[in-house]
């Protein structure tokens, strides 16, 4: 019993060690969009809100194209590692990072040709385009070296140097924040001030992950990549659960933003913006736990110690519940003082932000569950229940509940449509780990 006692403990202390680092460099990177809207509501108006809350599809987009490669060569990497096998793991890093590189450097370059096309597509109508366009340009320049960056830091993080990817986070958020109130209410830049601050962050991020090569005890190493097809299709099909999972907050804030446009109309988006930016900053509390315990499960899976990956994955469900429990006591009684922080002479917009809130924020319980259960399939190598998870997430369950709850809830039920569909994604997800439970079982 001492000894079950004693193995809890140092599963604790190494969860601790990764998720909290984690934890605090998501929120962290969080406030580059925020920062930006709370400056952009203040220093620019509602409308320039707006167009940010249109681009925001398209900066989820960007990672999780981000996502899909850097955590799917990660889960191998920290896999391979497990094995000892080193000079595989430095492969798959190298494939990763050159692979991003690729990617990141197309999808931008067709953005920053074609800006007011890419805004018209996202939804953005007479009264936010301009604004929108001027915002995505200067996302998509930076975004060209952010994103490698962004997958660089991943990899950072699984060869234990959690503190350096949190160290490099927290300086390009203080650099954003400073940068952002010079350009936009001293050198009055506008929305495109607001992005030029968050991609001079981004870089010095960048630059600061990149010291991680000049220390002596790491796996990663910089050199001349070898492609392998095999490798790459382990990377993409073990990424593709992250990047569905990324790229379901934009399917759900295009589908969400088209119904309140229908419903309540422009001042509707304005007031859902609020509630996203600060969604995306809890969201990313959730994320980071899953984050921080990504390492640790897919070293172990590597050992073939599947009772610790087990562990972890108990410990991480239990942490995300207490969070949540917080998360959510922090928006019921908090609610309208965090909504003006963005709009502080509009009361009007305020409660309503406050009031959808308070329903769409209820959706966080079953959420922290249902990442963390695609991270154990993800990480035990079960694609099909990862995958098809990740894509219910994206188009699925939300979409048939907004057809279903508005016409007979009104504008609460539009809100109640993200609890109802997460809760339906929980089921799902405790339904496959249960099956793969009595499974294992069986074979045994």
């Amino acid at each position: 019993m001492l000894k079950v006692n004693n193995q809890n403990k140092t599963i604790r202390k190494e969860f601790a060690k990764y998720a909290i680092p984690a934890v605090i460099g998501m929120v962290v990177s969080s406030l580059y969009n925020i920062v930006d809207g709370i400056f952009v509501g203040r220093g620019v108006g509602d409308s320039a809100l707006g167009a940010i809350n249109i681009v925001y599809p398209f900066i989820m987009f960007q990672i999780a194209i981000t996502m899909l490669i850097a955590i799917g060569g990660a889960t191998q990497f920290s896999a391979a590692k497990g094995r000892k096998d080193y000079t595989t793991a430095n492969s798959i890093f190298l494939q990763s990072i050159y692979l991003l590189i690729i990617l990141s450097t197309i999808l931008n370059l067709l953005v920053l040709i074609f800006p007011t096309q890419t805004c018209q597509l996202l939804g953005a109508d007479a009264n936010l385009l301009s604004y929108a366009s001027d915002y995505i340009w200067w996302i998509s320049l930076f975004g060209i070296i952010y994103l490698p960056g962004l997958g660089l830091s991943i990899f950072v993080r699984n060869d234990n140097a959690p503190n350096r990817e949190l160290a490099g986070t927290l300086a390009g958020t203080v650099i954003n924040i400073v940068l952002d109130y010079l350009f936009i209410m001293e050198f009055d830049m506008g929305i495109a001030g607001a992005a030029i601050a968050t991609g001079i962050g981004q870089s010095v991020s960048v630059l600061i992950f990149l010291t991680h090569f000049l220390q002596k005890n790491r796996v990663l190493q910089l050199g001349k990549v070898v492609w392998d097809k095999v490798t790459l299709k382990k990377i993409t099909m073990n990424g593709l659960p992250s990047f569905l999972m990324e790229f379901s907050q934009s399917a759900v804030t295009f589908s969400f933003n088209a119904v309140i446009l229908s419903y309540v109309g422009t001042i509707g988006i304005s007031y859902y913006s609020i509630v996203m930016y600060i969604c995306s900053m809890f969201n990313m509390v959730l994320i980071g736990l899953t984050q921080g315990a990504q390492p640790i499960m897919s070293f172990n899976h590597g050992k073939g110690n599947g009772e610790i990956v087990k562990a972890v994955r108990k410990i991480a469900s239990q942490t995300a519940l207490i969070l949540t429990t917080i998360i959510y006591g922090v928006i019921f009684i908090w609610g309208s003082s965090l909504a003006s922080i963005f709009i502080s002479n509009n009361p009007e917009l305020v409660s309503m932000a406050s009031n959808m809130m308070k329903y769409y924020f209820l959706a966080f319980f079953p959420i922290g569950l249902v990442l963390i259960n695609i991270l154990y399939f993800q990480v035990t190598e079960q694609g099909k229940e990862s995958i098809l998870l990740a894509f219910l997430r994206c188009i699925g369950f939300i979409q048939v509940f907004l057809c279903i709850l508005p016409p007979i809830l009104g504008v609460n039920g539009i809100y109640l449509s993200f609890l109802f569909g997460e809760l339906c994604h929980y089921l799902l997800s405790q339904y496959f780990f249960t099956k793969r439970q009595k499974s294992i079982l069986v074979t045994v």
